[in-house]
């Protein structure tokens, strides 16, 4: 009976060992990610305002300094988005940090193609968007949205290749908003789909198109959206076909 009680001892002592050096193994690897991602997001927009500094400390024609100029802005505000996005980790979960309002999810659709206008352009991306006209006032937190659909509208265009095509629509429903954003772009595979909303997880194909992502817009649009007592997923056949990224949010809060 000894033998057989510290025989069940010795598995269950290899299987703590066991689970602690996995546990160990995974924190590292993530650590080994974690910094690999913020070295590279932070330094390469960091790079380029050190290289713009010194080109602006040249006597320069003023067209060619006041265009370095505008690089050094975008690329300050792209380190400030950086930061914004670190910071909405630690704030995401704090309702207090919410502000809800009845809003038009038109008006926030609408300001944030705005903000994509000159990316669209360049790619000659044909946008179909809905009117919206039979969607109710929704009462949400403002800046919050706007985060998620300028994470969506932001990915569609990125992944989506020149001369592409995007649509955002809705699909009725009496109980909630139902907004999709699809694309013809580089599409998910089965694991992407599932693993596509965790935190830092980006697919092979997100980093060879974007290495200066961070995997972070859509785990914190997921948290956004689950404070509003909605529901975000995606939808894509395959990869190559493009994706539908769907967002569910009730009309009354």
């Amino acid at each position: 009976m000894d033998k057989y009680l510290q025989l069940i001892i010795l598995v269950v002592f290899l299987y703590i060992i066991y689970l602690y050096i996995k546990l160990h193994l995974k924190t590292n690897k993530l650590e080994r990610e974690f910094t690999s991602i913020v070295n590279h997001t932070f330094r390469t927009p960091l790079t380029r305002i050190n290289w713009i500094s010194k080109e602006l400390e040249k006597d320069l024609p003023q067209k060619e300094k006041m265009l370095h100029i505008q690089n050094l802005n975008n690329a300050t505000n792209k380190v400030l988005e950086i930061v914004d996005l670190f910071a909405g980790i630690k704030n995401i979960n704090d309702m207090s940090s919410y502000f809800f309002e009845a809003v038009s999810i038109r008006d926030i659709v609408e300001k944030s193609i705005l903000k994509y206008r000159e990316e669209i352009n360049k790619k000659n991306i044909m946008f179909n968007v809905s009117t919206f006209k039979n969607v109710p006032l929704l009462t949400l937190d403002t800046k919050k949205i706007s985060f998620v659909i300028d994470s969506l509208i932001e990915n569609a265009i990125l992944y989506t290749p020149k001369n592409g095509e995007i649509s955002i629509n809705t699909i009725d429903n009496v109980q909630k908003l139902i907004l999709f954003v699809k694309d013809n772009g580089i599409g998910l595979n089965f694991k992407d789909k599932i693993k596509i909303f965790s935190r830092f997880y980006r697919s092979k194909e997100a980093v060879l198109k974007n290495p200066d992502g961070m995997g972070l817009r859509l785990y914190l649009s997921k948290e956004i959206i689950k404070r509003h007592n909605g529901k975000i997923y995606t939808k894509s056949n395959k990869q190559n076909k493009g994706a539908t990224f769907f967002i569910e949010l009730p009309f009354s809060k």
